[in-house]
């Protein structure tokens, strides 16, 4: 299984375990409020991690998406 580095704390995720990292295990998200806003954000990069099964971005362009979109708003 691919993966790419968490926006927030660099380490190395699984695709499929994404979701679960920014929900209970990222460290460097320290609030229950920062917890439902990177949810909020991982919803909307669930599109890119479904592309990016269907081939049509690659392993890098979907980092680039996550960091991007992770980025925002800090």
């Amino acid at each position: 299984m691919s993966g790419i580095k968490c926006p927030h704390c660099r380490s190395s995720l699984a695709l499929d375990k994404i979701g679960m990292h920014f929900q209970k295990f990222c460290a460097a998200i320290p609030t229950p409020a920062a917890r439902e806003s990177s949810m909020k954000k991982y919803n909307q990069f669930y599109m890119q991690l479904q592309s990016h099964a269907r081939g049509e971005i690659t392993q890098d362009e979907l980092q680039k998406e996550a960091d991007k979109l992770f980025s925002s708003g800090k």
